[in-house]
């Protein structure tokens, strides 16, 4: 299953565009923070770039990377500045839409090329047990429901492959505002709540299923061509179960547990 969906994800990746008589944007950004989902990967400068295509009969695909711009010891890359610390693969098909109603599902392969394989062995020598390597490192299957509705809510149910990865869902609404012809301001916020084993595995927290963190997003985009356009984007993200936050401030691995963060971005349409 793993592997079946992985080879699935780079098949599409690798397919050319006009293969697929596709349609979507390439984008770009440099922000002062990698958060997600809650947690700070990196709390200094990373580049993140990323490709979005639709294609027929629903089928869409994506290219999502994130490269540290600094050596920073507290990323949960250390000190690969200049290096990509991962690479995320996505496929995904879209239903025709039914009312204001559209759903879509997908598989995401994420891929941690600064993660190596490490070998555990027993008092006698025997190997105990081998870690994943980067490109086994996590895969994900998701199903998503929109409403063509007044602040666009929707609602994403994403669950790990691995076994103790369990499932998240994130709540999500924003809006759009045009100033001018050109300037335009977009807001959104997201609300995750996720099972036991997904807090435990990746907030490192024992207080079982949690609603772990709100973020809130603001975008002032400037569009320099019919395709192209240049943004200011600003968020805040926070923790928001308090045994959570006592378990992620007690365990180390993440600086903060509210986060203010932003940058600038770059995308063209195609």
């Amino acid at each position: 299953m793993k592997k079946t969906l992985a080879l699935l994800i780079l098949a599409a990746v690798a397919a050319p565009v006009s293969a697929w008589a596709a349609e979507g944007s390439i984008y770009a950004d440099v922000l002062s923070a990698y958060v997600y989902n809650g947690l700070q990967y990196n709390d200094e400068a990373v580049f993140q770039p990323g490709l979005d295509v639709a294609g027929p009969f629903g089928l869409g695909y994506s290219l999502w990377a994130n490269m540290d711009l600094t050596d920073n010891p507290a990323s949960t890359a250390p000190n690969t500045s200049g290096e990509w610390s991962e690479v995320d693969l996505s496929l995904s098909w879209t239903a025709p839409s039914v009312g204001p109603a559209t759903f879509s599902a997908g598989g995401l392969y994420y891929i941690y090329p600064q993660s190596s394989s490490t070998v555990a062995t027993n008092a006698d020598g025997t190997v105990e047990s081998v870690s994943t390597a980067p490109a086994d490192g996590s895969y994900q299957v998701f199903a998503k429901l929109a409403a063509d509705l007044p602040l666009a809510p929707a609602v994403k149910f994403c669950h790990e492959l691995d076994n103790t990865d369990d499932w998240i869902v994130l709540f999500t609404v924003g809006h759009g505002f045009d100033l001018t012809d050109k300037l335009a301001l977009n807001l959104g916020a997201v609300l995750g709540f996720a099972g036991d084993y997904y807090v435990e595995s990746n907030y490192g927290s024992g207080t079982g299923a949690a609603v772990t963190h709100a973020q809130f997003d603001a975008a002032l985009s400037y569009a320099l061509t019919d395709k192209a356009s240049v943004a200011l984007k600003g968020a805040f993200s926070t923790l928001l179960d308090g045994d959570l936050r006592d378990d992620v401030e007690a365990g180390g691995v993440y600086a903060d547990q509210d986060v203010f963060f932003g940058g600038v971005n770059a995308s063209y349409a195609f």
